[in-house]
C-alpha cells in the first residue's frame, strides 16, 4: 500500500487517494511501471549490454518507485575458487567424551549398555540377528549376485515311444499324439522331442518347438523331418483366421486395387 502526504485521502480510508491529485498520482505510477515492463520485454526479446541494461532498468526503477540492484559489470563471477558454503550450512566436529558441560560427555549419546555402546561396536551390514539373512534367502542369477534367479524355457516332452505309436508317414504335433490318446494334455504350451530310445516309425513328419540331437538324428536315418515351430510362451496350436482387412485400410492391396479401377 502507498500513500501520498501531499494528497488528499478519503475519509475512513487513509490509503484511497482521492480528487484530480490522486487520479493524477495514479496515473502517473501506473505509466512508470508500463514503462518498466515494456524495457523489462525489449530486453529480453534484443538484448542489451550490460552497462547500458543495469542503467536503464535503475533509472526505469527510480522513475516507478521501486527498489533495484544494479550489477555492475565489474561484478566477481562464480567460479570454483570462490564457492563457499552458506553461513549455517556447515558446523563443528562434535568432540565426544570432553565432559558433560561440552554435551556429548560420559556415554558420548550411545546410552548405558549394549553391543552398540562399545567401542567398535554394531553388526555387519546385512546381519539379521543369526537368522538366515536376505541375500542369502534370494535365488541368484549368474554374474548378478542380487539377481532374479535362474530363468530358462520349460518345454513340455514328447519321447520317441510316443512317435512309434503313430503311423507311417504321418504329421505328428502335440495335438495329434493327444487325439490318438498317445499322450495327455500338459500343463507347458510348448514341446520338445528327447531321445533315450529306438524310433522304429518310417518317414514322420514331426511339428514341435525343439528337438534334440540324438532325436534328429534318428529320425532323419529313418526317413522322417523336423519342422520347427514359433517359441512364444503362450503358443497355440490352434490355427486362427485372419480376419478380412476393411476396404479402407492401408494394407489391403486388392481393394486399393479396386478403388483405382473405378476411379479410372
Amino acid at each position: 500500500k502507498v500513500t501520498f502526504a501531499s494528497t488528499p485521502t478519503a475519509p475512513g480510508n487513509p490509503t484511497r487517494m482521492v480528487g484530480r491529485q490522486g487520479t493524477m498520482r495514479r496515473v502517473s505510477v501506473l505509466a512508470n511501471v508500463t514503462l518498466g515492463l515494456s524495457v523489462c520485454i525489449l530486453f529480453l526479446k534484443y538484448g542489451l549490454p550490460s552497462a547500458e541494461s543495469a542503467l536503464l532498468g535503475s533509472r526505469v526503477a527510480s522513475m516507478s518507485g521501486m527498489r533495484s540492484v544494479a550489477v555492475g559489470a565489474e561484478a566477481e563471477r562464480f567460479r570454483l575458487a570462490n564457492l563457499s558454503p552458506q553461513p549455517g550450512s556447515t558446523h563443528r566436529r562434535r568432540r565426544l567424551g570432553r565432559g558433560y558441560s561440552a554435551g556429548q560427555g560420559g556415554s558420548c549419546g550411545k546410552g548405558m549398555r549394549g553391543q552398540n555402546s562399545r567401542s567398535g561396536g554394531g553388526v555387519r551390514t546385512g546381519f539379521e540377528g543369526g537368522q538366515t539373512p536376505l541375500y542369502r534367502r534370494l535365488p541368484k542369477y549368474p554374474g548378478r549376485p542380487m539377481g532374479p534367479g535362474h530363468q530358462y524355457t520349460r518345454f513340455g516332452v514328447i519321447k520317441l515311444d510316443y512317435l512309434n505309436q503313430m503311423p507311417d508317414g504321418s504329421v505328428v504335433d502335440f495335438p495329434a499324439l493327444v487325439d490318438a490318446r498317445v499322450m495327455t494334455d500338459t500343463k507347458e504350451n510348448i514341446h520338445k522331442v528327447l531321445g533315450g530310445g529306438e524310433l522304429t516309425a518310417k518317414d514322420l513328419t514331426v511339428r514341435a518347438h525343439g528337438i534334440s540331437e540324438s532325436a534328429l538324428k534318428a529320425l532323419e536315418a529313418n526317413g522322417g523331418k523336423f519342422e520347427q515351430l514359433p517359441i512364444r510362451k503362450h503358443y497355440s496350436y490352434e490355427v486362427k483366421e485372419k480376419k478380412p482387412l476393411h476396404p479402407r485400410n492401408k494394407k489391403n492391396k486388392e481393394a486399393k486395387k479396386v478403388m483405382a479401377a473405378n476411379r479410372k
